[in-house]
């Protein structure tokens, strides 16, 4: 794994650039889901749905106990919710604790609740 390029990935998440990620994905020197897939989590973090898209057929969405879906709920905008309909299949919300779902918008424990 080349590290300069992993953390490219991570940035173009971060920055919701999907071509890059759609690139770096397929480079045989990148683990789309190394570093316990922080690039899944920046996208998700940030709303970005195209890079979540993208990044959750070769990431694990179970990192962190379902962070990328957590920090996706978090968010308000129309992105962040895009990302919650594709992560929350994928996720389990069973080990988060109460202090977790009581930092979420109403909105979106309804959603997730209710299996969207």
């Amino acid at each position: 794994m080349d590290m300069q390029l992993q953390r490219l990935l991570q940035d173009a998440a971060w920055d919701g650039d999907h071509v890059t990620v759609a690139l770096l994905i397929g480079h045989p020197d990148v683990d789309p889901a190394g570093q316990r897939s922080a690039a899944l989590l920046h996208a998700a973090h940030r709303g970005h749905s195209r890079c979540v898209e993208l990044l959750l057929p070769v990431s694990n969405p179970l990192e962190h106990r379902s962070e990328p879906l957590l920090r996706a709920a978090r968010g308000r905008s129309k992105g962040h919710r895009r990302c919650v309909a594709l992560l929350a299949p994928w996720s389990d919300t069973s080990r988060w604790e109460p202090w977790e779902w009581s930092g979420l918008p109403p909105s979106s424990v309804k959603a997730l609740r209710s299996g969207l």
